[in-house]
């Protein structure tokens, strides 16, 4: 009996061993990791650390630190106030990296640092000079500045972006993402006015004598005066004949008489519009062929343009007031002056009324920009030396001229800050009404368009009455 359970002990004893050694292999854990045993150590956790130029950033840290390596000093730097704080300083805008060693030497925490400008300060200075636009934001990335929101007028937009410009190093630096809120389109009326007056007057009067006085030989001489005429009409024909005195030869008397008088009047209106800050431009005329000439005797053709130019660029300054750049001219052709250049080529000349200015006026004022008075007088005398100062006498040797040019020219502008018309049906064009007229009326009535007509429009309804003072001043 007792051999038996002796025997039975020692089975289970025997039984029990391998799952002993089973259990062990499960539950081990090895001391180090695989990287451990490779020699490798964990890489430290990196984070992002937002700082500004010239200003410190705190950092509490959970090991203690040893040493700080920086990547670039020159954008940021390091102080180590304890083994477990550290202020990181912004140098300059820029990014730059941070590692921290612990006393082991071991990198524990790697930092990516990020330095921006101050963009608190750019706020405080354009809230200072511009306070009535809340709606005007900034921010700042790395080395730039974008500026956000809403203002009220471009010259405010324009204002913050030259300040905004100092705080940059560059104009690239700088990024402009404003929008303006109120109406930014301008209407700009021209006017230019011309009036021209010239006055003419000649009165000539001229001999023509001929003697033949045989000097040697064959050889005579004749003598007399030529008619003499003004500066205008220098080819002009005489008014009376000529008449032959017997024994001197013969004896032609020239008479010319002219008075002219003239006047041209010169009225131009373009009309243009434009964003403000944007450039618009306007030809209504043509463009003339001028020849030049190349290399090699070569013609190129180059065309000048003529007529009315308009170009201008506005900005609206504030609500209802304008500052507008612009240029303005009337040309026309003058062949009177025209040059020539070859037998066959021959090159006009031109007319022109030129303005370019930049003033500042009220949405709706207007103002005269450029004017001109001029009076020109010319006189002239031609006739014979000693026989035209002659008492009485001398009038028969003598032709007096005179003209006088009388120039006036106005350039007035308006301008307008505009809408879009609700409707096209608001707006009015020359062509509206147009009717052109039939067989019957253009041959037998020699019409070449039909009697206008406009479309029926409902009579306004009466304004409402007015309550309490009212009129042009109200105190």
């Amino acid at each position: 009996m007792m051999l038996r359970l002796a025997l039975a002990l020692l089975l289970a004893a025997w039984l029990a061993a391998p799952s002993t050694h089973a259990a062990e292999k499960t539950i081990s854990v090895p001391l180090f990791d695989k990287a451990s045993a490779s020699g490798k150590t964990k890489p430290a956790p990196t984070d992002t650390v937002h700082a500004v130029a010239d200003q410190s950033v705190e950092i509490d840290l959970t090991e203690d630190v040893k040493d700080a390596i920086v990547g670039n000093s020159d954008i940021a730097d390091v102080m180590v106030q304890s083994r477990r704080k550290i202020f990181i300083v912004g140098r300059a805008a820029g990014q730059t990296s941070l590692t921290l060693l612990n006393a082991d030497g071991n990198a524990f925490r790697h930092l990516q640092v990020e330095v921006a400008i101050d963009a608190t300060a750019v706020k405080e200075v354009l809230r200072r000079i511009l306070p009535d636009e809340p709606g005007l934001g900034i921010e700042a990335a790395h080395d730039s500045l974008y500026l956000t929101g809403t203002v009220k007028s471009d010259a405010a937009a324009s204002l913050a972006k030259t300040i905004a410009r100092h705080f940059v190093a560059s104009d690239a630096n700088l990024v402009t993402l404003l929008r303006v809120a109120n109406d930014q389109q301008v209407l700009l009326h021209v006017k230019v006015a011309e009036v021209q007056r010239t006055v003419l007057k000649e009165l000539g009067l001229g001999l023509n004598a001929t003697k033949a006085i045989p000097l040697i030989g064959s050889v005579s001489l004749n003598g007399g005066t030529s008619a003499t005429t003004g500066l205008i009409n220098a080819s002009a024909s005489a008014l009376f004949g000529s008449a032959t005195v017997t024994g001197i030869g013969s004896l032609a008397i020239n008479l010319n008489l002219l008075e002219n008088q003239g006047l041209i009047r010169t009225l131009v209106e373009p009309n243009l519009t434009a964003v403000s800050g944007e450039t618009a431009t306007m030809l209504a005329g043509g463009e003339l062929p001028i020849p030049v000439s190349q290399v090699n005797g070569a013609i190129s053709v180059e065309y000048k343009p003529y007529g009315v130019l308009l170009g201008f660029t506005p900005t609206v300054l504030d609500p209802g007031r304008l500052s507008l750049k612009l240029s303005t001219e009337v040309s026309s052709i003058d062949t009177a002056n025209a040059t020539a250049i070859s037998a066959t080529i021959s090159v006009p000349a031109f007319k022109v009324r030129r303005a370019s200015s930049t003033v500042e006026l009220s949405s709706g004022g207007s103002i005269m920009i450029a004017g001109l008075l001029q009076n020109d007088i010319t006189s002239d005398v031609a006739g014979l030396p000693g026989l035209m100062d002659l008492p009485v006498l001398g009038r028969l040797f003598r032709s007096d001229s005179f003209q006088r040019n009388e120039t006036e020219l106005v350039v007035i502008l308006s301008a307008y800050i505009v809408q879009a018309a609700d409707h096209q049906e608001s707006l009015s064009a020359p062509t509206d009404g147009f009717a052109p007229s039939s067989d019957i009326k253009r041959f037998l009535l020699g019409r070449l368009q039909d009697t206008y007509t406009t479309k029926s429009k409902e009579a306004p309804s009466a304004p409402p009455q007015l309550q309490g003072p009212y009129g042009y001043i109200v105190q």
